[in-house]
């Protein structure tokens, strides 16, 4: 009897631990199942931090799952890879997204993401390219002082859409302060050529009229006319020469009338001279009539 109920009851005992364990199991598999399930729809959703969580817990249940651990390290591989992205570092990206691509029994949808990543990034780098030969360019004939055709070169690159992207950032700032640059250098060409007190730019501006004013010497894309001078507006020479003319000519007048002066006056000395000498002359014949007539010494009775 005895033997019967030790029976009974180690069937009971390995019946409600074989039962636990069976259920412990199956429960294990439904999280493990949830949780794959889970990081897949995180992944779907681009929320790679909650899908992460979610194959972790999976390997957590089942620490040599090789299907678990594959999504898990995919997983962070692609994280960093878009990390490195976001921070220009196309060169390690490119890398990364190539790593995302050799894991086996894992997500599909990171792997076609992780193509299109590289393909991305090879055009970026391409672009890259592009830019910075036409930047260089540009500051070549910055440093040649050729401000308008190094701006005519940034125009083309600002004008771009895809330059505008944020893959070109460095490049696109690069190429604002270098614009920048080149309109300082035109202001201050132009405020010289405005400024210039030469001789030959005097005469040039006064030749070539105020619409030639304000425009750089080295001409930029604005091409330089040669202005010509107006017949009617006497120049300088021919001006200066009729001002010594007039000069000579009343200079003539004033020593023409200076000498008629002067010998009107001699005439009139000369005149006042014989007068004088007749009048001595005729006193003279006075005075010795008088001397001829006798004076008597008697007087007569």
């Amino acid at each position: 009897m005895k033997k019967w109920i030790w029976a009974v009851l180690i069937f009971l005992v390995a019946g409600v631990v074989g039962g636990y364990a069976v259920a412990h199991y199956h429960e294990e598999q439904v999280q493990y199942e949830r949780n794959i399930t889970n990081g897949k729809t995180a992944i779907d959703q681009t929320n790679y931090t909650a899908a992460k969580n979610y194959f972790s817990r999976a390997i957590t249940i089942r620490k040599d799952d090789q299907q678990a651990a594959n999504l898990l390290a995919q997983t962070k591989m692609y994280m960093r890879a878009s990390s490195e992205f976001k921070s220009n570092e196309f060169t390690s990206a490119r890398g990364d997204y190539q790593t995302v691509l050799t894991y086996k029994k894992a997500s599909a949808t990171l792997k076609q993401r992780s193509e299109t990543k590289v393909k991305l990034i090879d055009k970026i780098k391409q672009n890259v390219k592009k830019f910075n030969k036409k930047l260089t360019a540009a500051k070549q004939k910055n440093e040649a002082w050729d401000f308008y055709g190094s701006n005519a070169i940034i125009d083309g690159l600002l004008s771009d859409k895809e330059f505008s992207k944020e893959y070109y950032k460095t490049i696109y700032d690069q190429a604002l302060v270098l614009q920048r640059f080149n309109n300082a250098g035109i202001v201050a060409d132009q405020n010289s050529f405005n400024t210039d007190t030469t001789p030959d730019n005097n005469e040039n501006s006064m030749e070539s009229g105020s619409s030639q004013q304000g425009l750089p010497r080295y001409g930029g894309p604005i091409p330089s006319s040669t202005a010509v001078p107006d017949k009617t507006v006497p120049s300088k020479n021919n001006s200066s020469k009729s001002v010594t003319k007039k000069t000579a000519k009343s200079n003539a007048k004033e020593s023409s009338s200076s000498s008629a002066t002067e010998n009107s006056s001699t005439k009139k000395n000369e005149q006042t001279g014989s007068s004088s000498k007749a009048e001595s002359s005729k006193t003279k014949s006075r005075s010795t009539e008088n001397e001829d007539i006798p004076i008597s010494d008697t007087i007569e009775e």
